[in-house]
């Protein structure tokens, strides 16, 4: 079972760390972050209950990333929260090396820093 707020959910419960959030308040910041001034289809009713439902669902398998430590309360495990800094620290560090072993526009051709950012 997928969910569209899925990477909100685990960014935001990495933020509050091994107390967890209530569901409510997990489905405020997500509407906070998805509301918009010109967007007003968003229903904060329909995102608390696709987050409950979804982090219910989740939190009864055993290799699921969220944890329910109280009623209506979920957090992150703690060895997937090891196992993302982990990837996050590696991943930059591999697309360096992809990006410095091409050269960029031949051979002969200088490789400006200034450039490199904006291709």
């Amino acid at each position: 079972m997928n969910n569209i707020y899925h990477r909100d959910i685990i960014e935001i419960l990495l933020e509050c760390g091994r107390e967890g959030l209530r569901i409510k308040n997990i489905a405020r910041r997500i509407y906070n972050r998805h509301v918009d001034f010109f967007v007003a289809d968003v229903d904060y009713g329909e995102i608390r209950d696709s987050v409950g439902r979804y982090l219910w669902e989740q939190s009864r398998h055993i290799e699921s990333p969220f944890l329910s430590t109280r009623y209506g309360t979920y957090a992150i495990k703690a060895d997937f929260a090891i196992q993302l800094d982990l990837f996050l620290d590696m991943t930059p560090r591999s697309e360096v090396h992809k990006a410095t072993s091409q050269p960029i526009g031949g051979e002969h051709c200088p490789r400006h820093i200034q450039l490199e950012l904006f291709t």
